[in-house]
């Protein structure tokens, strides 16, 4: 998920060309839908988003019973310590810009640890 399909698309690509199969929504409302469908190992999430932001996301998805328990990566512009305060919604963060390699590390140690 982020709040510009086009960064989502091409984070879409990187992962694809990894081997991860990816599923792509436009906003928190379509992610949520496209969970139940997709059955992911691992969210991806901007925190900006038009109508739902990526802690109110990964909130949300943690009522689904299937999902609760989904690991959910946070990527953002704004600083870690802006971010603090909701620490505990999700499993992972990532302070935009970063390099595909951190990505990639951020995502294995994710799955790892869920496997």
């Amino acid at each position: 998920m982020d709040d510009e399909l086009s960064n989502a698309e091409v984070l879409a690509l990187i992962l694809r060309e990894e081997g991860y199969e990816v599923a792509v929504a436009g906003d928190g409302r379509q992610a949520l839908e496209r969970v139940e469908d997709a059955a992911p190992d691992l969210l991806l999430t901007d925190y900006m988003m038009p109508g739902m932001n990526g802690v109110e996301l990964a909130r949300a998805l943690r009522q689904l019973p299937r999902h609760g328990q989904l690991p959910v990566l946070l990527m953002s512009g704004a600083s870690a310590s802006m971010l603090k305060a909701h620490a505990g919604d999700y499993d992972a963060f990532l302070r935009k810009p970063f390099d595909i390699e951190t990505l990639l590390r951020a995502v294995r140690s994710l799955l790892d640890a869920s496997a």
